[in-house]
C-alpha cells in the first residue's frame, strides 16, 4: 500500500510539473524578411506581406521586419504591398520543415497604377539556421527519384547504412507523420508506409536534433502529408514490371518474361468538399502494389508428415529417399509481398485562420519471408499478415500573427499475424516432429511445416499540446507536453500434434514454454521547451527535454529463483536531455555549425515483457532470453561540427564531422537457478535482457551539390565512418555461451560498420517535358567473423565481405493536353544487374563456400551444390517497371 501511495504521489507531482510549463514535433517552417525603400534604403513599416492563395500573412513592424509562422512546407508566391509603392511579387519561395526562409523586399514609389514587380526566388545553398545535419526532399524532388517509398529515400542519405543512422542499431530512429510518431513500440519499426503521392515533404535528420523530438537516439524521419487544394485536381497511374536478369541459373523462376511480376496502381484526388467553398478541403489517396519477389521454390513435396498415406521412396542419384507426399513441381514465389493503402485528410479553416484537420490512414499487407530450407516445400512456410489503422485530429489556434498553438489527438493500431494455416486446429497441420525427421544433411525439407502461430497487436493513444511564439524578432520559443498510452497484446505458441494430443492439432496451455502471452499497458510522458535565437552573427537552438516511462509491470526480487521469488513493481524511468545547436554565418556564402545533445530511448517493449512469467524451458535453455520490465533507457551523447560553403549560385559544399557515445544498450546476462529452494531445474542457466552493451561511432561526410540548371543537376556525398561496439546483437552473450566461446570484452566493428560509402545522383532534362535521373550507391564491405566448420579463426567481425554497388534509373516524358498531363515513365532498379553479396559463408567471405570444408552427402531430394547455392545471399537482380500517370 505504501508503494502505491508513493507512486500515486509521484504521478501527481509529475502532472503538476508538466502543467506548469507554458504549454510540437514541428511540421512547418517560417518566412521572415525586411521591407525597405528602394530609393533611400529606409525600412518601411505597415507593409502587408501575404502568401498568395493562402490566408497567411503579416505586416512589417517599425523597423520594416515581418514574420510569418506556421507555414507548411512547399513552394509559394509572396506579395508585398503598401499604398504609394509598386507591389512586388516573389515567386518560387521554398519553405522547409523546421527552417527559416528569408525573403526581403525593396519597394519603389508607385509610378503606374496596377503595375507589379515580379521576382523569382532562388533557394540558398547555405541554410544559415541549420544547426544539425538534415535533408529535406520535396514532393517535386521525390517525383523524379527512382524510389518506391519513403524508406528508399531515407537510405539514399549520407550516413545511413541499410536503415542504420550513423552507426546506431535498427529501431533508434523516430518516424513521424504530421507531427505524431508512428513507431510500433513492440519492435520500434514504423507502422505505416506513407505512399509517395500523399507526401508533401520528407525531412531526414541524421545528426543531432532539437528537444521537440524524443524516443530516438540516431535520427528522425519527419513526413508531412498533403492537404486538399482549393480547386479539384488529382492523378491516376500505375506500372507493370519484371525482373530481367542473365543469372537465371541462380534465380530460379526468372527465366520466363512475366510483365505482371511487379504491378501497382495508385491515385489521388483533392479539392473543396463543397464546390465553390474552399474553407473545407479534402485529400484522398490510395495504392495497391504487388511483387512476386525474386526468390522462388518448387513444390516438389507437400507440407505433410511421415505418416501420410501417400508416402513413398524416390530414387535420387542412386539413393533411396523417403518422401511423405510429392507435389506438382510448380514454381512458387517465396518472398512475395502485397500491400493496400488508403489515406484521407479533411482540412477546415474555422473563424479566420484557425484550422481543424482530420486524417486517417489504413494499410493492409501480406507476404512471405524466404526460407532456404523450404525451397522444395514452399507451402510449409508461414504467411505474414499486417493491418494498420491511424486516426489523427489536429486543431491549430492562432492567437496572433506571432503566436499559435496546436492540440493533437491520435490513435493508431498495428496488427501482425503469422501462420501457415489461420486456424491453429486445422487438421492439415503435420506432426510437430516432422521437420526434425524429414530434414537431413545438406537437404531441403521433404515435408513438415513451421508450427508457429504468432499474433500481436499494438495500440497507441497520443495526446499532445504545443505552443510556438515569436516572442521577439530574435527569439522563437516552443514548448509542449505529450502523453502516450500503449496497449500491447502478444500471443506466440507452437501448435502441438503428437501422441500426447492424440495426433490431433492442439494449442499448448498459456504461460507454458510453448505458449507466451502478455497484455501490457505502459505509459509515456514527455515535455520540452526550446528557444531558437536568430541573430545576424549567430543562430542558436537550445532546449531541454523531459521523458518519463512507467512499464506498469512486475519484476523478480531474486533472479536466481525465477519461479519462487517474490515480485515487486518495476521501477519508473525518467531523464532530462539537454540539446544545443549553434550556427555561425562566416560570410554570405558560408556557415559553421556545432551541435551537442543527450538522447533517450526505451528499448523495444518486447524486450521488457516477453516471457515475463520467467518459465524456464530445458529444451531451449539459453536460446530463449527472458524479458525484464525494469530495463533502463538506452542513452546516446552525440557531437557534430559542420561547414556549409557555396562557391556560386549553383554549387555548394557540406562537410560534417561527428562522434557518438552510446551507453546502456540492450544486452543479455546469464543467470543461474539457485539450489536449495523449491525451484525446478536447479543450477540450470537462463538469460535475461539487461542494459550492458556499449557503442562508439565516429566519422565524417562530404557532400557536393550542383543544383539543377542548364539541363542538369548533380549530387555527390561520401561518408567515412567507424562504428564499433562490444556487441551487434543483444543476444550475443547467450550465443557465445551456447557456442562454447569465451565472451571477450572489447570493441569490435558492428555488423553494419560500412567504412566507406559514396552516393551519387545525376539528373538531366527539361522542366515540364522530360527527366532522367541516375542514382548510384557504392559501399565498402560489411564485416563478418571468419570461421571454418563453425570454429572461429579470427576475432569477431575481423574480415570484410565484398563491396556493394547499385545504380537505379528513373526516366519520364510528359505531354500536356490542355489541363491534363500524360506522363510515361520507367524505373529500373539495379540497372547493371550487379550481383551484390549481402550474406557470405564465413569460410570464404563470399556467397559461395569452400566445398572441402563441407563433407558428407545430401540425404534429401537435392544435390549438395544446389543446397549450398544461396540465391538469398545476393541482392535482387535488375527490375524494370514501366508505367503511366495522368494528372488533371
Amino acid at each position: 500500500m505504501t508503494g502505491l501511495v508513493k507512486r500515486g504521489t509521484g504521478w501527481i507531482g509529475l502532472l503538476l510539473l508538466l502543467s506548469a510549463l507554458p504549454l510540437r514535433a514541428q511540421t512547418t517552417g517560417k518566412i521572415v524578411g525586411r521591407v525597405t525603400d528602394a530609393q533611400t534604403g529606409e525600412p518601411l513599416p505597415g507593409v502587408n506581406v501575404v502568401i498568395l492563395e493562402t490566408q497567411q500573412g503579416a505586416s512589417t513592424d517599425a523597423d520594416g521586419y515581418y514574420v510569418i509562422l506556421n507555414v507548411r512546407p512547399g513552394t509559394y508566391t509572396l506579395r508585398a504591398s503598401m499604398v504609394g509603392f509598386t507591389p512586388q511579387v516573389v515567386q518560387e519561395v521554398r519553405v522547409q520543415i523546421n527552417l527559416t526562409t528569408e525573403v526581403n523586399f525593396t519597394l519603389q514609389e508607385e509610378t503606374i497604377t496596377g503595375q507589379e514587380v515580379v521576382i523569382t526566388a532562388t533557394r540558398p545553398l547555405v541554410q544559415r539556421d541549420l544547426t544539425a545535419t538534415a535533408a529535406a526532399v520535396s514532393r517535386e524532388e521525390l517525383a523524379v527519384l527512382p524510389v518506391e517509398n519513403f524508406t528508399d529515400v531515407v537510405n539514399l542519405q549520407a550516413g545511413v547504412v541499410e536503415g542504420h543512422f550513423r552507426g546506431g542499431r535498427i529501431g533508434e530512429v523516430a518516424y513521424l507523420v504530421d507531427g505524431v510518431q508512428i513507431n510500433d513500440v513492440y519492435d520500434r519499426s514504423f507502422a505505416f508506409q506513407v505512399e509517395n503521392n500523399a507526401i508533401q515533404e520528407i525531412e531526414v535528420i541524421t545528426g543531432t536534433f532539437n528537444a521537440e523530438y524524443g524516443s530516438a537516439q540516431s535520427g528522425v524521419v519527419n513526413i508531412v502529408t498533403r492537404e486538399g487544394s482549393e480547386r479539384y485536381q488529382g492523378s491516376l497511374g500505375g506500372y507493370v514490371g519484371d525482373y530481367l536478369t542473365t543469372a537465371t541459373d541462380l534465380f530460379m523462376g526468372l527465366e520466363r518474361i512475366s510483365p505482371l511480376h511487379a504491378r501497382s496502381i495508385q491515385g489521388d484526388l483533392s479539392g473543396p468538399l463543397i464546390p465553390g467553398y474552399s474553407n473545407v478541403t479534402f485529400f484522398v489517396a490510395g495504392r495497391y502494389v504487388h511483387n512476386d519477389g525474386h526468390l522462388y521454390g518448387r513444390r516438389i513435396v507437400l507440407p505433410v508428415d511421415q505418416d501420410d498415406p501417400r508416402a513413398q521412396y524416390v530414387t535420387v542419384d542412386g539413393r533411396q529417399v523417403f518422401v511423405p507426399a510429392l507435389g506438382d513441381s510448380a514454381l512458387v514465389p517465396m518472398n512475395w509481398s502485397e500491400q493496400h493503402t488508403l489515406q484521407a485528410k479533411l482540412t477546415a479553416r474555422l473563424f479566420g485562420q484557425h484550422k481543424l484537420t482530420l486524417s486517417g490512414l489504413w494499410q493492409g499487407d501480406r507476404g512471405k519471408n524466404y526460407n532456404h530450407l523450404f525451397r522444395y516445400n514452399p507451402d510449409g512456410t508461414p504467411t505474414v499478415y499486417g493491418r494498420s489503422r491511424s486516426l489523427l485530429a489536429t486543431y491549430t489556434h492562432i492567437f496572433s500573427s506571432r503566436t499559435f498553438a496546436e492540440l493533437k489527438g491520435a490513435y493508431f493500431t498495428n496488427e501482425v499475424r503469422e501462420y501457415v494455416y489461420e486456424n491453429p486446429l486445422d487438421p492439415r497441420y503435420p506432426r510437430d516432429d516432422a521437420l526434425r525427421l524429414l530434414g537431413g544433411n545438406f537437404s531441403f525439407y521433404r515435408g513438415g511445416a513451421i508450427m508457429r502461430h504468432f499474433r500481436r497487436r499494438t495500440e497507441t493513444f497520443t495526446a499532445r499540446f504545443d505552443i510556438t511564439s515569436q516572442v521577439t524578432l530574435r527569439h522563437q520559443v516552443k514548448a509542449g507536453v505529450e502523453f502516450k498510452q500503449h496497449t500491447l497484446t502478444v500471443r506466440d505458441f507452437e501448435v502441438k500434434r503428437n501422441p500426447s494430443t492424440g495426433f490431433q492439432p492442439a494449442i499448448p496451455p498459456v504461460h507454458t514454454p510453448d505458449h507466451v502471452y502478455y497484455h501490457k499497458r505502459p505509459i509515456e510522458l514527455s515535455a520540452y521547451v526550446q528557444d531558437k535565437m536568430e541573430f545576424d552573427y549567430l543562430v542558436v537552438n537550445v532546449g531541454l527535454r523531459f521523458d518519463f516511462f512507467d512499464p506498469r509491470a512486475e519484476v523478480l526480487e531474486d533472479f536466481s529463483r525465477p519461479r519462487t521469488s517474490p515480485r515487486r513493481p518495476a521501477p519508473v524511468r525518467w531523464q532530462l536531455s539537454p540539446r544545443l545547436g549553434l550556427s555561425f554565418p562566416i560570410s554570405q556564402n558560408g556557415a559553421v555549425r556545432l551541435a551537442y545533445g543527450h538522447f533517450f530511448q526505451m528499448p523495444a517493449f518486447d524486450y521488457l515483457y516477453t516471457n515475463a512469467d520467467y518459465i524456464y524451458d530445458p529444451e531451449r535453455g539459453l536460446s530463449r532470453a527472458f524479458g525484464y520490465a525494469g530495463l533502463e533507457p538506452e542513452q546516446t551523447v552525440a557531437y557534430e561540427i559542420g561547414l556549409q560553403q557555396a562557391f556560386s549560385e549553383l554549387i555548394g559544399l557540406n562537410l560534417v564531422l561527428y562522434y557518438k557515445d552510446i551507453r546502456n544498450l540492450l544486452g543479455t546476462r546469464i543467470e543461474v537457478i539457485a539450489p536449495g529452494f523449491d525451484e525446478p531445474f536447479q543450477l540450470e542457466k537462463y538469460g535475461r535482457y539487461v542494459n550492458r552493451d556499449y557503442g562508439q561511432v565516429k566519422g565524417f561526410l562530404v557532400s557536393l551539390e550542383r543544383r539543377m540548371a542548364g539541363g542538369f543537376g548533380l549530387g555527390i556525398d561520401y561518408t567515412f565512418q567507424i562504428a564499433r561496439g562490444n556487441a551487434s546483437d543483444p543476444r550475443a552473450v547467450l550465443i557465445d555461451e551456447m557456442s562454447g566461446i569465451e565472451p571477450e570484452k572489447q570493441l569490435v566493428p558492428l555488423d553494419w560498420d560500412r567504412r566507406h560509402q559514396l552516393n551519387t545522383s545525376l539528373t538531366v532534362g527539361e522542366a515540364g517535358r522530360w527527366t532522367v535521373t541516375l542514382v548510384g550507391r557504392l559501399g565498402s564491405g560489411l564485416p563478418y567473423t571468419p570461421s571454418i566448420a563453425d570454429e572461429r579463426i579470427g576475432v569477431e567481425n575481423s574480415a570484410r565481405r565484398p563491396g556493394f554497388v547499385q545504380f537505379d534509373l528513373y526516366a519520364s516524358r510528359l505531354w500536356k493536353l490542355g489541363s491534363v498531363g500524360v506522363q510515361l515513365f520507367a524505373r529500373v532498379y539495379n540497372v547493371f544487374d550487379h550481383r551484390n553479396e549481402i550474406q557470405v559463408y564465413t569460410d570464404t567471405g563470399r556467397a559461395f563456400p569452400n566445398l572441402r570444408y563441407y563433407s558428407g552427402e545430401p540425404q534429401g531430394l537435392n544435390s549438395k551444390e544446389e543446397f549450398l547455392r544461396r540465391p538469398d545471399f545476393y541482392s535482387a537482380p535488375r527490375l524494370v517497371n514501366i508505367g503511366m500517370n495522368v494528372t488533371f
